[in-house]
């Protein structure tokens, strides 16, 4: 039996500092607690650590500029270069191998007046909604030449909430065009549309121009991980409980399971802050159980693959992957 990717999106990390935090509207968790403004390094290391275990593979987002608070080269408020650098280059030894890295836009929260680096007063998603290539084109390009200046070699952009998706005909121009302008690579890809409780569920070529292909990778589960955020339960029974939404101990039940049975491609989803569990870190553990019961059911019928191996492969292959 020929072997289907699996994959995960991470959305929103950035350096220590929380981007959930900086735009969360009460700073309460839904249980009433403070949502905190910072996650250790060792958080990252336990990240890693699970990637090497289990040869996860996917997308890692780094916001360049997170929560309006400074940027990855020169500096975030709150968090110390020392500890800063540190995380950029734990990224770029243990997590660059397995994952396609990528800005999530400038902030991943208010838009940024290019001309001044000021914010704003509407939020990035607002903001993209009523723009065209000749606007989200230089928008675009300034993340990734943040990215390009710490260091990372990106090919890729993920959408900050629904970032473009009203004027998405412009957005995939305005990427496609961005990538190949600081890294000069004609192929790309993005995510933006999630495909949840849908048939043959596959990523796409969303636009060929000029010669440059885009590939859409939208996300086939939900982030079942999110609710670990809202919840000080962190026992082994919760944990194997919240796995099992994805992926029952036996292999046979779970969100993961019912993609492969309508015929698409498991691409998961979570975010940093649902690994983070607020600061009880209940999420890695969820994450590393899920991934042990991929691993002990899955082993004959999904293949780890990095949204850039995933790129490659749509496109080498393009009439089996048409525009949805």
């Amino acid at each position: 039996m020929k072997r289907v990717p699996i994959s995960i999106i991470i959305d929103d990390p950035s350096p220590v500092l929380s981007v959930y935090y900086t735009h969360h509207k009460t700073g309460k968790t839904d249980d009433g607690r403070e949502v905190i403004e910072y996650f250790p390094n060792s958080f990252l290391d336990e990240f890693c650590d699970i990637v090497r275990d289990y040869g996860i593979k996917g997308k890692f987002s780094v916001v360049p500029c997170p929560g309006n608070r400074g940027d990855i080269v020169n500096g975030i408020e709150g968090v110390s270069m020392e500890d800063m650098k540190a995380w950029l280059d734990t990224v770029k030894k243990y997590i660059v191998p397995n994952f396609g890295i990528g800005p999530e836009m400038l902030t991943h929260n208010k838009a940024v007046d290019l001309a001044t680096g000021k914010a704003l007063p509407m939020r990035e998603v607002e903001w993209s909604q009523t723009q065209d290539r000749t606007t989200l084109t230089p928008y675009i390009t300034k993340a990734l030449s943040i990215l390009k200046e710490a260091g990372f070699d990106c090919c890729g952009v993920t959408s900050p909430w629904h970032f473009g998706i009203d004027v998405e005909d412009e957005y995939t121009i305005s990427i496609s065009k961005a990538v190949y302008d600081v890294y000069g690579k004609k192929n790309a890809w993005y995510f933006l549309r999630g495909l949840r409780d849908t048939p043959n569920a596959k990523p796409w070529v969303a636009l060929e121009e000029d010669g440059r292909t885009l590939v859409s990778v939208p996300a086939t589960t939900r982030d079942r991980i999110w609710q670990t955020i809202h919840c000080t339960d962190t026992s082994e029974e919760y944990i194997s409980r919240v796995a099992d939404e994805l992926i029952t101990k036996d292999g046979k039940e779970g969100e993961i399971i019912r993609v492969l049975e309508t015929g698409g491609y498991p691409i998961l989803i979570t975010h940093w802050q649902s690994l983070a569990s607020n600061g009880l870190f209940t999420g890695v553990k969820v994450l590393r159980e899920v991934a042990k019961r991929i691993e002990d059911n899955l082993s004959d019928r999904v293949e780890w693959m990095s949204v850039e191996e995933i790129m490659e492969m749509v496109i080498a292959d393009k009439e089996s992957y048409p525009k949805r």
